[in-house]
This record gives C-alpha cells, structure tokens and sequence, in this order.
C-alpha cells in the first residue's frame, strides 16, 4: 500500500504471495512493481507492521531496483533484514527500529505505531495523523488477552484516538471476516501442546510452525522443557528466527536446554523434540525432506510423534496432505489442527471486528487483507456497527482513493497486476 502526500510517497508493508496449486513452476509471486518504479524518487520509506512474508518479503525484491529506509520494530527488522542480507541488499536501505506508541516524523508524515497482538510478536498498526485527520491501517492483529507476551492490542490508545480529533479512515484486516465468534487466545495452545507432550513420554516429538510464530516456538519449547526434553531447531529460518529471538530476549530459555540438530542422537529419542519448518507442505523444507526420508538428520520412524501446531493457508492443503501421508507410511504418528486445538489464528474474527469499529468509530471505511469475499464480509461488519454504506468503499488491489474536505472516493487505478517469480533469482512473466 502506497499513501501520498505533499508529493511524497510512504509505502506501508510490501509483501509477497505463494503461488496457487495450479501455478506450476511458480516460487512465488511479487505485486507490479510499476507504480514504484515510475514514482521512485517520491518515496519516502517504507513501513512496516510485522514481520510476515506477506508484509515484507518483498522487500528483497524491490530493494534490487529502489533505495529507501525501512521503519519497524526491532523484532520486525530482524524478520525482514534475513531474506535483505540473503539478497546482498542490506547496503540499498536503511533499517530504522522504532517502539511502542511512538510518534514519529518521515518526511511530510505523521506517523505512530500503535501495538497490536498477532501471530508474530511486535507488530504494529498504523495510525497516519494527516491534514486530512487520522488513517488508521490495523496491519494483521487479534484481540487476545492473554497473548503469550502479555502485550495486548492497544485498544485504549485507539479509543483514544477516536474519542479526540476521531478516525476519518479506517482500513481494517478481514481475513477473518467470515469466522464466527472471537479468535482463541495464543495461550490455549500451549495447553494443548503441554498435554500431548505428557501423552507421548515414550515418543521423540518433531513439531512443524511457521518460523516467525516465535511465541509458538517459545511455548513448544517450554513445554518439552518441562517435560525433560532438549530442543533442537531444524530448517533455515527456523534456525535464524529462534537466535534472534534469543538474542533480543523475546525467548527466555536456559541455553544448555538447546541443542543443534547433529548433537540429537546423543540423547534417548524420548528426551528430544525437534522444532521444524514446513508446516506449510513446501517440498523442499525441512519436513518435507523427513517425510521423503531424505532429512540427513532425522529419519522418521514408528517412535516420532509428529504435530502440525499450523493450519494449511488455502492452496496448499495438497502438499501438506502429501507431507502427513509420508509421514504416516514412514511410521510415524501425526496431530494436526483437524485432531486436536494446536493451532490459534492470528486474526480478528467477527466479534473481534466488531468491538474494534465500536472503539474507533470510523467516518469511512475501507475493508484490506484478504480476498474478495473477506472484505465484503467486512463491510457487512461495518454496517453493523453503523458505518453508512455511503461511508464505505470497497477497493481492490491497483484502485486509488481520494480524501478529500468533501469525503473520500475513487480516484483512478495504477497497474496492479502481479510478477511470477520462478527460481529464487529469475523473474517469470508480468501478468
């Protein structure tokens, strides 16, 4: 998302997507870049408000072509600075930590960074305080209170907001926008995770989760911790993810509980757990590997327990299908999602929703993140709550709103379509 004003350009995240079943031999898929391009000496940095591939990967990507400084948290930063430093980019921008609630100027915008609790930790809306009056983009979140960090979206701030000069925009995470009800707190999991480690006191336990889910690595360590277990990271990122973790004191574990992945063998299979990447099925992760046998570390036999503490992203519920059945046929026993409560989203549900437009009380309303029938079924939230049709306007990716003294309304498009990647360097067709 690309905000403008007094001629300058604020970019706010800048994501990629995984490609469909039916994109073969597609790796992933970045936005048109064009627009970008084109206005490249307008932009003023880029903001981000966590630390998903969604929301910043792809920055390695735009960085290749462009220079701009990169504003975040610091757990958010060091997410994104792995796949910059992979590219050899780090040199094309300028990583910028910034904290709670803070108030800062970049150029001709105002911005501040309001804390919001989601599936990865220190993550932030944004809140733009124009001539215009406040844009409020709620960047991904969940109400939960009793996240595993105990730091909880900041609904009082937002009240704030709301009840002072008030929100003239809101733009609000749908992904969820057709789940019932509220989302579950992150900390029911590890009650899950703590049952099924004392269930399988004779089994190894390998786990599979996003590698930036840090508080579900941090709470399926505790729990193997506590049940007498080493732990011992296995994929990449994993691997990175949990060091910075450490290194910035957001996993607090004792060290000589953390083991490396050659040092597993010198403890009984029953006292190891092994946190993997590949929750997702992608086939050349770490547990698809183990599930072909072709792990150099591991090998799957009936004494594994294996838990999908994850669930499958749409699009991807076949390869991960085909990662369980080469676990089970390896012997293995496998917990997923559909077994048992070892995964919690990481987005606002309904209720959620709801409660967050009777806090901020939009003027207008612009539903974002998701697909179609998310953001529709946003609006139908917003009614609800009391936002005038005439006050909400449904956008799709390359549409240009306007604010205005006189409201808000379409403007145009710029392209928007989107640029296959297949490889890790090479670049496939625009479509």
């Amino acid at each position: 998302m690309a905000i403008e004003q007094d001629d300058r350009l604020l970019l706010i995240d800048c994501g990629l997507m995984f490609p469909d079943a039916d994109m073969h031999g597609i790796d992933l898929v970045l936005p048109d870049f064009t627009f970008l391009r084109d206005n490249a000496h307008r932009i003023e940095a880029c903001v981000a408000t966590h630390g998903h591939e969604d929301h910043v990967g792809g920055l390695q990507f735009l960085l290749r072509e462009l220079s701009f400084p990169i504003y975040g948290s610091p757990v958010t930063l060091g997410l994104a600075r792995n796949r910059i430093q992979e590219a050899g980019l780090l040199g094309k921008t300028e990583l910028i930590p910034v904290v709670d609630n803070e108030r800062r100027r970049i150029g001709p915008f105002d911005v501040e960074f309001i804390p919001v609790t989601h599936s990865v930790p220190f993550a932030h809306a944004i809140a733009l305080h124009t001539p215009q009056g406040v844009i409020l983009h709620s960047g991904d979140f969940k109400i939960d209170l009793t996240p595993v960090d105990d730091r909880r979206t900041d609904l009082a701030r937002l009240g704030a907001l709301a009840a002072g000069d008030g929100i003239r925009l809101l733009m609000l995470d749908s992904t969820n926008a057709e789940e019932r009800g509220s989302a579950p707190s992150e900390r029911s999991v590890g009650v899950v995770l703590r049952q099924l480690f004392a269930e399988h006191k004779t089994e190894r336990i390998i786990t599979a989760s996003f590698a930036s889910h840090i508080h579900r690595v941090q709470q399926i360590a505790e729990a193997a911790i506590d049940a007498g277990r080493v732990v011992a990271t296995l994929g990449r990122s994993m691997i990175n993810n949990v060091r910075m973790a450490r290194d910035l004191g957001i996993i607090k574990l004792p060290d000589h509980a953390f083991v490396n992945i050659e040092e597993i063998d010198n403890y009984p299979p029953e006292k190891v757990c092994v946190i993997s990447t590949g929750s997702q099925g992608e086939p050349m992760a770490a547990l698809s590997l183990l599930a072909r046998g072709d792990n150099k570390f591991v090998k799957i036999g009936p004494k594994d327990l294996v838990i999908f503490s994850s669930h499958a992203i749409p699009g991807n519920e076949s390869n991960v299908n085909r990662v369980i059945d080469g676990l089970l046929r390896a012997g293995a026993d496998v917990v997923h999602s559909g077994i048992a409560d070892v995964h919690a989203t990481g987005h606002a549900q309904a209720e959620d929703l709801k409660m967050y437009l009777s806090i901020t009380e939009p003027e207008w309303f612009v539903p974002i993140h998701g697909e179609y029938h998310h953001m529709v079924a946003n609006t139908r939230h917003a009614r609800t709550m009391g936002v005038p049709d005439s006050r909400i306007v449904l956008c799709e990716d390359g549409d240009v709103i306007e604010i205005t003294d006189n409201g808000i309304e379409l403007a145009g498009r710029v392209p928007a379509g989107m640029l296959y990647v297949d490889g890790i360097v090479g670049l496939g067709g625009l479509r």
